[in-house]
């Protein structure tokens, strides 16, 4: 996964950048099936809201085969060192699938939540 650092044009990343970058590099290393599950989530999401033959994706895709379904993921922080796994899906170009990280995944898209048998249920 690229990480990317956001900074206004000439600038240069903060100590504090570096280490959240860090901190979120390392997390999704230890956590790449939490993330899986997350992305998952969404897609059952998406299959469930019937988004998915808009956008030409397949239906029934299991837990394995999802990835095959997303462009891209990246570590991300901003310079008010907002940090996100960001998740590009093919499912939902529009919105893409944004998860905060505040030292583990916090909110999917803004929102707490909490994944109950694998579905995404929002506070």
């Amino acid at each position: 996964m690229p990480v990317e650092l956001r900074m206004p044009s000439g600038g240069r990343p903060s100590a504090a950048m570096l280490e959240l970058a860090s901190r979120l590099s390392e997390y999704a290393e230890q956590h790449a099936e939490d993330i899986l599950d997350l992305i998952y989530a969404h897609y059952r999401y998406a299959e469930a809201s019937e988004w998915l033959d808009f956008w030409d994706v397949p239906t029934g895709l299991t837990r394995a085969q999802v990835m095959g379904e997303v462009d891209s993921v990246a570590l991300v922080v901003d310079p008010d060192l907002v940090a996100s796994v960001y998740v590009n899906p093919r499912w939902d170009p529009e919105h893409k699938l944004d998860l905060r990280f505040e030292g583990t995944i916090t909110a999917v898209n803004g929102e707490a939540f909490d994944l109950v048998d694998g579905t995404l249920v929002r506070r």
